[in-house]
């Protein structure tokens, strides 16, 4: 709408031109004003409000303390975000759309582990199961992302997906080499070379690293089984959550379950 572009096509041009830390995006204002349209680029509108809202505390969650810290420390105090928001208001922001309701429900909300927010990620589409931090990273301080069940995601009508490749553009002999326990690829060998198992998926265009190798003539058929990394939320299994009324907060607590959701304001400093 028009009073929507009046708002925030000067954060955008500014975005775009000299990117996100030149904004001032520091102060709570800014951030919630902003939240509508990074939160527009990361799930459509045909999800329920409830998912959208989830959403909505992930994306705050990641943005702030990037921004906090220059994008080097994903990693900030609950009271100093709270120290930063004080005396700011967002009344003055008209509500126009599911995305600006969705902030404003959710104002001042994030997922913390230990009262301190890490990455949050999420993903469109898992494969029947969530991805386990631990496994992925391979450091304890990825411990808080738990795999977690979300079966429904195989009833998608997307989950399963072919990809189907030359064999002259791959490596002549290519096989899997292992998984993580949520059946995601970690390791390619490519002509005796071994390969990271998300970065072949995204170099190679799939929609995911849950995979499986099959000769097809003179193409290699890589059938993958959901869309994203499959590490935290699961859009699509948040969404069916929220058909069955599960607001945004028992949604991540499911997806999430180390983190809880608080209210910057209830923190006492």
């Amino acid at each position: 709408t028009g009073i929507f572009a009046l708002f925030f096509v000067p954060y955008i041009v500014t975005i775009i031109f000299n990117g996100a830390n030149t904004t001032l995006i520091n102060k709570k204002f800014n951030v919630e004003m902003l939240l509508p349209v990074i939160v527009s680029s990361q799930i459509e509108d045909k999800y329920e409000l409830e998912t959208i809202k989830a959403q909505t505390i992930i994306a705050r969650s990641n943005f702030l303390p990037d921004n906090e810290r220059g994008g080097k420390n994903l990693a900030i105090t609950l009271c100093q975000i709270k120290k930063e928001m004080e005396g700011k208001s967002l009344a003055c922001v008209i509500l126009q759309n599911k995305y600006e309701k969705a902030v404003t429900e959710t104002e001042g909300k994030v997922i913390v582990w230990n009262k301190e927010l890490k990455l949050v990620p999420y993903h469109e589409l898992s494969a029947g199961q969530t991805r386990d931090g631990m496994e992925v990273f391979h450091n304890e301080d990825d411990s808080y992302l738990r795999s977690v069940h979300s079966l429904v995601d195989k009833n998608a009508k997307d989950y399963l997906n072919s990809v189907y490749i030359n064999k002259n553009v791959l490596p002549e002999r290519i096989e899997i080499k292992s998984r993580d326990s949520a059946g995601y690829v970690t390791e390619i060998l490519a002509d005796g070379k071994v390969l990271e198992g998300e970065a072949f998926r995204k170099g190679m265009g799939l929609t995911s690293s849950n995979f499986t190798i099959q000769k097809s003539g003179k193409e290699i058929r890589f059938l993958c089984r959901g869309k994203g990394h499959g590490l935290g939320f699961s859009q699509y299994g948040g969404n069916e959550m929220a058909k069955e009324s599960a607001n945004a907060k028992e949604i991540l607590q499911y997806y999430f379950p180390e983190m809880d959701v608080l209210n910057i304001k209830s923190v006492n400093c």
